[in-house]
């Protein structure tokens, strides 16, 4: 591991992966990690006793660049396992929708599409926890990041044909270069809850201490969170605000075993909600507001897609129609729009100024006789 790491820090550059399991725990289990400087590819076995806690070091160090291809989840293993908060990441997958190609190809569409490589194996659902390796294992794991510097190289090559790579890396710092990317954050874990939105402020107050309560308990147990507890379960005890044991008890899904620690803690958390202040609630949309909106994005979905279109860009990179239909809103009541992801950066450069004029009637759509086949034009005076 002394010779990898040395390898990385003069090079400055490595690409990395993990193989890992991640079904019944609550972090991913890294069975083994990739690195690659030039042209020496290392697998390293932390099943076999190669300690991880120096790659960790290289994922939280700014001046060590990371080439990697969808990694979400091998950044929230290095995060939980060992604190590991991210930097200097380039992401492959995030750049490629920056040059008109699918923000969402697997590595092995990707290498085919833009190097001409063919990778011939495929271990996708191995156990990669099993030992020994196999050698067609062993050649699928090199293979992860033994072309991931040509790709990245040609990738750049084509982001700065078009001018973007400050949106690129800004898109992958934001999704992947924060501490929220380490892995959850207890505190914020109630907005992941699903089917709360009918509770009552003191409820919605509550189910922040509860949710946290969860998290931290399926961290501990290192198990996924629903086994600990499911969403509704949490809703209900919001809800009902127990105060007891045998309170607990009573609701559906807790069960009647449930008691000691986790259940002290639980009602200590439930305390705790009732004296908080509830989270800002989501604002109410007037009836006429929210029929001006769904008339504008009628034609902000099109308009999003003829920009998209038009600039070679993966939509899924610029906006939800969740995205779309919140900008529209703040844009229609006339609130703030800054601290929206359409009115930021990149994202209000290539479309949030143009659905700012379209919600004004400045622009209007028109057809065109080729691709993209509509147009965005200013709209005829008078």
């Amino acid at each position: 591991m002394d010779a990898v790491v040395a390898a990385v820090r003069a090079a400055g550059t490595c690409a990395l992966d993990t193989e890992f399991l991640w079904e019944k725990t609550y972090a991913p289990v890294l069975c083994l990690a990739q690195i690659a400087v030039g042209e020496e590819t290392w697998l390293i076995d932390p099943v076999a006793g190669a300690p991880l806690e120096p790659i960790a070091d290289l994922v939280r160090d700014p001046a060590v660049e990371k080439l990697m291809h969808a990694p979400s989840a091998d950044l929230i293993a290095f995060g939980l396992h060992f604190g590991a908060v991210p930097a200097n990441v380039f992401d492959t997958q995030i750049a490629a929708g920056f040059v008109g190609l699918t923000a969402g190809a697997g590595l092995d569409r990707l290498l085919d599409q833009v190097l001409r490589v063919r990778l011939s194996h495929d271990e996708t659902f191995s156990d990669w926890s099993r030992r020994p390796l196999t050698d067609t294992q062993c050649l699928y794991a090199a293979d992860d990041v033994g072309h991931l510097a040509a790709l990245v190289a040609e990738l750049r090559r084509r982001l700065d044909e078009r001018g973007r790579g400050a949106w690129a890396q800004a898109e992958i710092e934001r999704r992947f270069c924060t501490p929220e990317a380490a892995g959850a954050d207890p505190e914020r874990s109630w907005r992941k809850v699903q089917r709360r939105g009918r509770l009552s402020p003191t409820a919605q107050a509550i189910l922040v201490d509860v949710a946290a309560w969860r998290e931290r308990a399926a961290r501990r147990r290192d198990q996924p969170t629903a086994w600990v507890m499911k969403d509704p379960t949490v809703v209900e005890i919001a809800r009902a605000a127990p105060r007891t044991a045998d309170d607990l008890r009573r609701i559906r899904g807790v069960g009647k075993g449930f008691a000691g620690r986790e259940a002290d803690e639980l009602l200590a958390a439930v305390e705790a909600g009732l004296g908080r202040t509830p989270p800002p609630s989501e604002p109410s949309v007037p009836q006429r507001v929210a029929r001006r909106v769904e008339a504008v994005a009628t034609l902000a979905v099109p308009m999003a897609r003829i920009r998209c279109l038009d600039q070679d860009l993966a939509p899924e990179l610029v906006a939800t129609r969740a995205d779309l239909d919140r900008f529209l809103e703040a844009v229609v009541i006339g609130e703030g729009v800054d601290d929206l992801p359409l009115g930021q950066g990149w994202r209000r450069e290539l479309l949030g100024d143009d659905l700012i004029r379209l919600a004004a009637g400045e622009v209007v759509l028109s057809m065109n006789h080729e691709a993209p086949y509509l147009r965005i034009e200013e709209r005829p005076a008078g």
